[in-house]
C-alpha cells in the first residue's frame, strides 16, 4: 500500500519524513559514465537522493556548521565502492545508510564505515528510501559503541548488523547528544601501511570490470587501507571508469536471446575444477578466505539450527548417532541426526583435533555422512548431510561442487547471485542445487523474485518465489549425464536465463 507523506508523518511522529519530488530524483540520477557498473551507479542514485534532502533537513535543524565528508565533488570515489554518506556536524561525524527494504527488522553498515579509523562516525543513520513512492524516512540510529559491541558482524558481506529493536528510535535523543558534544566514537586500530608497489598491484587488480563493487575480492585490511588513501582510491575509480569507457572487452549475453544464442554450462566439467567464466568459488564472490563455507552454503543470514534436545559431546553419544544415521529409516531423524552430529564433531575438533581418539571419531563421523549421501532417496536429508559435512570436512568429495555467479543489477535495479551445487548419486544420477542470494549488503531478496526450473524444451517444471524476509530461495532435482535445463530468474517484465547440460 503507497503511503502520501502526511500519513507517514502521522504514523511515525517521532520519525523524519520527507518527500522528494520527480526533479529531485532527476537531478540525483547520474551520468551514464559516471560510475562503471549499473550497482555502482543505483547506489549512487539512492545515496544522492537521501543526501539531497537530509543535508538541507539537517541544516535548518542545528545551529552546528553541515559539510559532507570529506566534500562533495570526490563522493562519486566512495559510492562506487560501498554504500553510505558521511556528514560532519559540527565536531561530530553521522552516516547515513540508505536502504529499500521495506521492513525495518535490521539494520545494517558497511564495515567500511566502521573500521576504517578516518571514516568511523559518531552515529550511524538508518535511511529507509523509496523512490518509486517519492518519499524517505529515518527510522532510528545507532552509535558506534552499539555497531562494535551488539551488532553481528556478517564476514560474508563484511558488514555490522543490528536487530531493528536495539535501534534508538528517538531522534531527539540525537540532537541533544549533537548539541552537548557527547563522546561516543571509539578509536578503531591502525590500517597497515601499504607500500606504493602494493597499492599499484591492488589498483591494478581491482580495475577489472565487474557487475558489482570489488570491496570483497581482498582481505579487508588490505581494502581498507586502500580506500582510506585519496590518491589509490581516486585512482581505482578512474581506472574501473576507463575500463568501461574503453570498448568492450567483454560480451554480455541479451536478457532476450534464445537458448541458441546463449551459453551453456556444462556442468560435467566441474567434477574436474573446469569452470566457465563467471563461474566463481563460493568464498571468492563474498570474500572470505575461510575453508569453512556452511555459512555461505546455507545462506547468507541463516544461523545454525538450535536443537531441541540436550546433547552430551562425548564419544558414546557421538557413536549413538554415527549408528542411528545408519539405521533408521525416518528422514526427519535421520536429518536431526546429522545436524548433531556434525555439532558434536565440530566441538570436538575445535577443543582436541590432535588426539587420537578424535581424529578416529571424526573418520567414523565423515564416513557416516557420506554414506548418507550416498545411499539415500530422500533429498532433503542427502543436501543436509552435505552441507554438515562441509563443516567438518570441506575438502570431502562427498561435498560435491559448488560455483556461484553474480547476475549483476539486470532484475529492475537488484542485484542478486545464483548458486548452483552438484552431488554425485547412486546409478549415475546427479543431484542438483539451485540457489538465488541477495548483494550489495542487501539482508533480503525482492519479494515475487522467482526463480523457474525450464526443462530442455523450455517449459517450467519446477519453481519458486521469494517471500518478505527470504535471505535466499532454492530448488533441488536430479538427472542424468547429458540431461539440459536451464534456470530462469525474474522479476516482473525482466529475466536472466542460464542454461545447463549435466
Amino acid at each position: 500500500m503507497k503511503l502520501s507523506i502526511q500519513e507517514l508523518n502521522q504514523i511515525y511522529a517521532d520519525q523524519i519524513c520527507l518527500e522528494f519530488s520527480s526533479q529531485d530524483q532527476d537531478k540525483a540520477w547520474p551520468s551514464e559514465n559516471e560510475y562503471s557498473n549499473d550497482s555502482a551507479r543505483w547506489n549512487a542514485y539512492l545515496n544522492r537522493l537521501c543526501l539531497s534532502k537530509l543535508i538541507n533537513w539537517l541544516a535548518e535543524n542545528t545551529e552546528a556548521e553541515v559539510k559532507v565528508f570529506p566534500s562533495d565533488k570526490v563522493l562519486p570515489t566512495f559510492w562506487e565502492f560501498v554504500n553510505g554518506t558521511a556528514i560532519n556536524i559540527g565536531k561530530k561525524r553521522i552516516v547515513l545508510i540508505p536502504c529499500e527494504a521495506n521492513n525495518t527488522e535490521e539494520f545494517c553498515v558497511p564495515q567500511e564505515w566502521v573500521d576504517i579509523p578516518t571514516w568511523a562516525a559518531d552515529y550511524y543513520l538508518a535511511v529507509q528510501i523509496h523512490p518509486d513512492d517519492g518519499w524517505l524516512r529515518v527510522w532510528g540510529y545507532a552509535t558506534h559503541e552499539q555497531l562494535k559491541q551488539l551488532g553481528n558482524y556478517d564476514r560474508l558481506d563484511r558488514t555490522y548488523c543490528l536487530e531493528g529493536q536495539d535501534l534508538i528510535a528517538d531522534l531527539e535523543v540525537l540532537w541533544i547528544v549533537l548539541e552537548m558534544g557527547a563522546d561516543e566514537k571509539a578509536v578503531g586500530k591502525p590500517l597497515p601501511i601499504l607500500s606504493m608497489k602494493e597499492a599499484e598491484k591492488l589498483v591494478q587488480q581491482l580495475s577489472r570490470p565487474s557487475p558489482s563493487s570489488p570491496r570483497l575480492k581482498i582481505d579487508f585490511e588490505q581494502w581498507a587501507a586502500l580506500l582510506e588513501n585519496d590518491t589509490w582510491r581516486q585512482q581505482l575509480y578512474e581506472q574501473r571508469r576507463q575500463q568501461v569507457l574503453t570498448p568492450a572487452v567483454i560480451s554480455v549475453t541479451p536478457i532476450t536471446a534464445t537458448r541458441s544464442q546463449r551459453t551453456m554450462v556444462n556442468l560435467s566439467n566441474w567434477w574436474q575444477d573446469l569452470f566457465e567464466s563467471g563461474w566463481q568459488a563460493v568464498e571468492e564472490l563474498f570474500g572470505t578466505q575461510e575453508t569453512n563455507l556452511a555459512l555461505a552454503f546455507r545462506g547468507r543470514g541463516s544461523r545454525r539450527v538450535e536443537l531441541d534436545d540436550t546433547e552430551l559431546d562425548d564419544a558414546v553419544t557421538i557413536k549413538r548417532q554415527i549408528e542411528l544415521l545408519s539405521s533408521s529409516t525416518n528422514e526427519d531423524k535421520r536429518k536431526k541426526t546429522a545436524k548433531k552430529l556434525a555439532k558434536n564433531l565440530e566441538s570436538l575438533l575445535k577443543n582436541d583435533c590432535n588426539d587420537r581418539e578424535v581424529k578416529s571419531l571424526v573418520e567414523e563421523g565423515v564416513k557416516a555422512l557420506v554414506r548418507v549421501i550416498r545411499t539415500t532417496d530422500n533429498e532433503e536429508t542427502r543436501w543436509t548431510a552435505a552441507e554438515e559435512l562441509l563443516i567438518i570436512d570441506p575438502k570431502n568429495p562427498a561435498t560435491g561442487k559448488r560455483r556461484i555467479k553474480d547476475l549483476g543489477m539486470q532484475l529492475v535495479g537488484n542485484a542478486v547471485a545464483l548458486m548452483v551445487s552438484i552431488l554425485e548419486k547412486p546409478q549415475g544420477k546427479v543431484a542438483v542445487l539451485v540457489r538465488l542470494y541477495p548483494m550489495n549488503d542487501k539482508a533480503y531478496l525482492p519479494p515475487q523474485l522467482q526463480l523457474t526450473i525450464l526443462d530442455d524444451r523450455e517449459a517450467t517444471f519446477l519453481e519458486a518465489k521469494a517471500r518478505e524476509n527470504d535471505n535466499f530461495i532454492q530448488l533441488k532435482f536430479s538427472g542424468l549425464s547429458g540431461d539440459r535445463f536451464g534456470v530462469k530468474v525474474s522479476l516482473g517484465d525482466a529475466s536472466i536465463t542460464e542454461d545447463f547440460v549435466i
